[in-house]
């Protein structure tokens, strides 16, 4: 599917990235819940109603937890979703510059018309708010829309990529409530880099 192709060249735009998650019982889960954690970060996500969260499919590209709808696979499915997280830096600290950063990226990889503007904010469950932008213009003909997350050492952030605006409109609202719930966890940041994050089946627990 082309929208992997647009997902593998912001992955390695937006590198230096890290995260990982790790499954425990099942490597894809329906409506399941984990967290993504790396060097300065762990966020918890659940997929939406009628998604997977899939722990394995997209660690090639970078990706520590996918998502994509029940019955569908990560290389064929019109719509997927995927989260990471990246640190920052004197360069890209602020969302604003990781957005205009990651378009002078593909323009210059041969994306002329790629542009992301600015689409609506969006509060979690606990309150926290964040920034979607909405991208289109590459060559694959994806469409796009990301949701960033400010924190303390990194800009987390959530994407929706989607092979046609049909696609888009009929996946929005699952993906609003996948990042609706978005969750730091303070307290999950790993001492070692290199240790691993988690997946876990169910729903958070308090």
């Amino acid at each position: 599917m082309n929208v992997l192709k647009t997902v593998l060249l912001i992955s390695l735009i937006l590198l230096p990235a890290w995260g990982c998650i790790q499954a425990v019982d099942s490597q894809v889960v329906e409506n399941g819940y984990g967290i993504v954690r790396g060097p300065g970060y762990a966020f918890t996500l659940k997929a939406p109603s009628g998604w997977v969260i899939d722990a394995v499919s997209g660690v090639e590209q970078g990706l520590p937890a996918v998502f994509y709808p029940r019955g569908a696979t990560w290389s064929e499915s019109p719509a997927v979703a995927y989260a990471r997280a990246r640190p920052k830096t004197k360069d890209v600290s602020t969302i604003d510059g990781m957005v205009q950063a990651a378009v002078a990226a593909l323009r210059a990889q041969g994306n002329p018309e790629y542009n992301a503007t600015f689409f609506k904010t969006i509060k979690t469950e606990d309150g926290k708010g964040g920034v979607l932008y909405r991208s289109s213009g590459s060559k694959t003909g994806d469409i796009e829309v990301t949701a960033y997350f400010m924190e303390k050492r990194t800009i987390d952030f959530v994407t929706l990529s989607c092979r046609s605006e049909k696609v888009f409109d009929a996946a929005l609202q699952a993906f609003e409530q996948l990042v609706a719930s978005y969750a730091f966890q303070s307290d999950m940041v790993p001492v070692d880099p290199n240790k691993k994050g988690f997946f876990q089946e169910g729903t958070p627990k308090d």
